[in-house]
């Protein structure tokens, strides 16, 4: 009899254990879509208005742009989003950027994310994720 009680409460406790949860994503962390959407809107304001960097933004639709940039960082983060624009090839391939306005790019980035309270470690991942693009974006 003992044995059959010390089964039962050894199968009741078995339930008892939790399974771990999963980590959540980088979007999750980051803060969704308003966090991607205001890092979006910030740097792209200040880099299209930047001297060293606004020529690249010359007649773009600015609204559009800062749409599919959050879409872009959304599923790039792990996000339930969709990104329908061009590949950062293509989509850079004539405006002939260069390393010095790719850095500043990255450094207004990184800034906003400061500035938005965003995680060390979620920074430092989604630099992480975005630092090869250097070679799609960089033309010149």
């Amino acid at each position: 009899m003992r044995n059959y009680v010390i089964a039962i409460v050894v199968f009741l406790c078995a339930g008892c254990v939790t399974q771990p949860r999963p980590e959540a994503t980088l979007f999750q962390r980051i803060g969704g879509m308003p966090m991607l959407s205001r890092l979006s809107n910030q740097t792209l304001d200040i880099v299209s208005k930047d001297p060293r960097t606004s020529r690249s933004f010359d007649g773009v639709k600015m609204k559009t742009l800062k749409e599919s940039v959050t879409n872009f960082l959304c599923v790039k983060t792990g996000g339930n989003c969709v990104y329908e624009g061009e590949t950062m090839k293509k989509s850079h391939a004539d405006l002939h950027n260069t390393v010095a306005e790719f850095e500043i790019m990255v450094d207004v980035l990184r800034e906003r994310m400061d500035a938005n309270g965003v995680g060390t470690k979620e920074k430092n991942e989604l630099l992480k994720i975005l630092a090869p693009m250097k070679h799609d974006v960089v033309t010149n």
